[in-house]
């Protein structure tokens, strides 16, 4: 299984794969925490592979331009997005959701110092996103089935105010469902093959359903 991952990650990436493993190497080395990744045999939830530092830094340029205050990342793993976007981005809220208790154990040994980044296990599928009043959502391919995929959006979108403004950071999710997304602006989008790469965006709850 780990050696048909790592020839499927080769096709995939083919020459920026030489870029991402230069920006694994360099983070890894820089003592950057959140590492580990855990192959899910889940029908629904997808495996736990860290997004790449390599598109973490592209992100960033663009992200430390947009006004919001709290990101939360939609299955958060072992905490790789909240460590480099807690030591790049200043004045922000935190809050990491997995679905697996053992990863947010993990993430709260690393994060035991840091009152501004607050850690949850719970179903995302379920779960109440009004009370975490977030305005930025990083989602790293987190559920397998499309359909529910966009329920999730939905609903996230559904609890903002009307004509809130939020962000939305999708990677290695599935940009056709993404561009079906309503109220939907894309802010940039990278990509390296058919739905590995990233994009951001904003999304605008203009009307209650």
């Amino acid at each position: 299984m780990i050696i048909k991952n790592i020839i499927r990650i080769i096709k995939i990436y083919k020459l920026a794969l030489i870029k991402i493993i230069y920006y694994e190497l360099l983070y890894l080395l820089r003592g950057y925490k959140g590492n580990k990744f855990n192959l899910i045999n889940n029908k629904l939830i997808a495996d736990n592979i860290p997004c790449p530092y390599y598109f973490l830094i592209r992100i960033e340029k663009t992200l430390k331009n947009l006004n919001f205050q709290t990101f939360l990342d939609l299955g958060c793993g072992y905490g790789r997005v909240l460590n480099f976007f807690n030591k790049r981005l200043k004045n922000k809220n935190f809050i990491g959701i997995d679905y697996f208790i053992e990863p947010i154990i993990n993430c709260k040994k690393i994060f035991t110092d840091f009152h501004n980044i607050k850690l949850i296990q719970a179903d995302i599928i379920k779960i109440d996103f009004l009370q975490y009043e977030a305005d930025c959502y990083f989602l790293n391919e987190p559920i397998k089935d499309n359909m529910i995929f966009t329920e999730v959006i939905k609903k996230i979108v559904d609890t903002q105010s009307i004509n809130k403004k939020i962000f939305f950071i999708f990677v290695n999710c599935n940009i056709d469902v993404i561009k079906s997304l309503r109220n939907i602006e894309f802010i940039e989008n990278y990509y390296l093959g058919k739905n590995k790469g990233y994009s951001i965006c904003s999304i605008r709850n203009e009307k209650k359903i």
